[in-house]
């Protein structure tokens, strides 16, 4: 009788542990399988934005743009604009106070811009072409004014080029403190193209 009591007792004890052992199977084989899926999904998540192109879209660089040319001197065939150099052909006129100076300032500023273009070197049309450019955008009244002045411009020019130790009093009377290195080459082509393009005065 205790032999059939200890087999009952024992056969429910292997029971007992053989379910424990299952038990702890089951939930050792569940953590193994999420700790292992776990990496893998966090891998993805960081993996690096930089190597996902978004669909529909160029990740190509753009080419760089070609930088403008300046071409302020094209626009007047090759030569500066001569503006701010023949403005002090402008606001005066024969008879009027202080003309010989006005003169002799404006004839040398004409004097340097024509000995820094080098215009003996350039073809008589470029120089025609951008003098006509300079005396077409002037107004009728200056127009006319810039003929007025003309013929004492070109005396005062005569002057610094035959004497110019001579002319220097004047011209430092006139604001000027050297006197233009522009040759007599270089002043005959502003001068004939000048000539050209201006009328004579009206009487």
């Amino acid at each position: 009788m205790k032999y059939h009591i200890w087999s009952r007792a024992g056969a429910a004890g292997c029971c007992a542990a053989l379910c424990l052992v299952l038990l702890l199977g089951g939930c050792g084989g569940q953590k193994a399988a999420t700790s292992t899926a776990a990496p893998s999904s966090q891998s993805l998540s960081q993996a690096p934005a930089s190597e996902a192109v978004p669909s529909g879209e160029d990740d190509t660089q753009p080419a760089p743009t070609t930088p403008q040319v300046d071409d302020t001197e094209n626009s007047w065939n090759g030569l500066s604009d001569p503006t701010s150099a023949f403005s002090g052909c402008l606001g005066w006129g024969p008879g009027t106070a202080g003309s010989s100076l006005k003169s002799a300032a404006a004839a040398a500023s004409m004097m340097e811009w024509a000995d820094a273009n080098g215009l003996a070197s350039r073809s008589g049309s470029s120089v025609r072409d951008c003098l006509a450019g300079w005396y077409d955008g002037l107004d009728t009244f200056d127009q006319e004014n810039v003929a007025e002045c003309w013929p004492l411009i070109q005396q005062s020019a005569q002057r610094i080029l035959d004497d110019p130790e001579g002319a220097a009093a004047e011209l430092s009377d006139a604001g000027v403190q050297e006197v233009p290195a522009c040759s007599q080459e270089d002043w005959s082509a502003l001068a004939g193209a000048l000539n050209a393009i201006v009328p004579e005065p009206m009487q």
